[in-house]
């Protein structure tokens, strides 16, 4: 059984009081709130524990911990696939190891191979995909009907990853292998599965066992029919063909493991990155877009101000090591960053609670003060189609029409683990006018007050 942390670790850091454990699960369920009203009062310093002496959980924060956290890969190892372990000895034992949770070695070489998959060429053939998902979603018809934001999103950034990552048609069957996968993601952070991993067929951990085992059956099914057909322009199919100076190339167990971490880091993510942009737009007074310019101020500022993300993936500790002049936080730790702790520095970002997009025209703050995707060796690697998702599908929405609010109360929540979703479904329809704002209230709010 994986441990997720370690409660006896003792670190000499700032915190709030209470028990380790219960801390440390407040912590897992929303990390967000936790870091905003817990941590970040209690002192200005680059380290902070999410209890008072205790080095179970640590939050580094300031350009410089941020920095060391994210350069210095040899001691802030990524800690696999987290809080759940697969039984190792199965056919389908490496279906979470992918180079999002690998290190050293094998993380270049997993690396290295993987980047075809985001060359100019393949990058092309998604944008003519994202556009004509676009034409058939409900932003591309300004008929004044409201529809849930959020799905609408999920279903294009869904068709988007089966066609540009899967190579295959948005169906009602492939769409259904999507949502398997999102349910298996989903539950990774399921405490009822990874607090008691027993294998077993009527335990939750035996189901999830059975359920991997089953998505990996599919994957390597599929990877087989790919790579005994003619090369296509989809990911999986480059990756299935390509083949390095040394020969080198990646078996079908890890192109499965890769293609669920590539499915984990841009499907959720990407939808509520563009959900939480329109939802800004709309509910911001007398804010317009004309133009790529303004499409892309108006991603940056929402993913500063309402991150997607609002930690990084964690790491643990290799060594004792000071993080920026702190005291030594012990050896097993396990360590995040914090995107949303960053963006929301007054130093780097004035009135950074204002959702103010012009404010990108002249600013370019340090890659480790405005982090929507990592940066350095770490930085996710599918950050260019995310972005070029989020810029294509937002650019052609708001190209002939605008969003107008038809949801006032809206709540920012985490799930599957670290992506921020509006807890209910927030309703829109498009128009033909100009953007008409609405009144928001809720949860979102203690990020975006102006």
């Amino acid at each position: 059984m994986a441990k997720m942390f370690d409660t006896s670790l003792r670190l000499d850091a700032p915190g709030p009081a209470g028990r380790p454990l219960i801390n440390n699960l407040r912590f897992m369920a929303h990390p967000a709130w936790y870091c905003l009203d817990r941590l970040a009062p209690v002192s200005p310093g680059p380290v902070l524990a999410a209890t008072r002496g205790n080095g179970s959980i640590v939050v580094v924060r300031g350009e410089e911990a941020v920095r060391q956290y994210f350069t210095d890969n040899d001691t802030f190892h990524r800690i696999g696939d987290g809080v759940l372990e697969l039984p190792r000895g199965r056919s389908w034992s490496q279906m979470f190891d992918a180079v999002i949770t690998f290190n050293g070695d094998r993380h270049r070489r997993a690396r290295k191979l993987l980047m075809p998959i985001v060359h100019k060429s393949a990058m092309e053939h998604y944008r003519v995909v994202f556009a004509e998902t676009f034409k058939r979603s409900r932003f591309a018809r300004a008929d004044g009907e409201p529809f849930d934001i959020a799905a609408e999103f999920l279903s294009i950034t869904r068709a988007n990853m089966l066609t540009c990552l899967l190579g295959l048609e948005p169906d009602e069957a492939n769409v259904r292998l999507a949502e398997r996968v999102a349910r298996l993601m989903k539950s990774v952070f399921n405490p009822a599965i990874f607090l008691f991993q027993v294998e077993r067929p009527w335990t939750p951990y035996g189901w999830w066992t059975r359920t991997v085992a089953g998505l990996y059956d599919e994957f390597v099914a599929l990877i087989e029919r790919t790579r005994a057909a003619e090369p296509r322009p989809d990911a999986l199919s480059i990756l299935c063909h390509t083949v390095d100076e040394d020969g080198d190339s990646l078996s079908p167990s890890e192109i499965a493991g890769e293609l669920h971490g590539l499915f984990a880091a841009g499907f959720e993510t990407t939808a509520m990155t563009m959900t939480w942009a329109l939802i800004a737009l709309a509910g911001t007074p007398g804010l317009e877009t004309d133009g790529e310019a303004d499409v892309d101020a108006l991603v940056k500022e929402s993913q500063r101000l309402i991150p997607t993300v609002p930690i990084s993936l964690p790491r643990r500790t290799t060594r004792e090591v000071e993080i920026d002049g702190s005291a030594p936080v012990p050896k097993g730790a396990m360590i995040v960053a914090s995107p949303l702790l960053e963006h929301l520095d007054p130093e780097s970002f004035p009135d950074p609670h204002a959702f103010r997009p012009s404010r990108w025209d002249d600013l370019r703050p340090s890659p480790y003060r405005f982090l929507p995707f990592g940066v350095g060796q770490r930085r996710c690697l599918g950050a260019s189609f995310a972005d070029l998702q989020v810029r294509t599908t937002l650019g052609l929405a708001l190209e002939s029409a605008a969003p107008e609010l038809r949801t006032g109360t809206i709540d920012y929540v985490i799930r599957s683990g670290v992506t921020a979703f509006p807890r209910k479904p927030v309703f829109v329809r498009m128009t033909n006018g100009p953007v008409r704002s609405a009144a928001v209230s809720g949860s979102v709010r203690k990020l975006w007050k102006t």
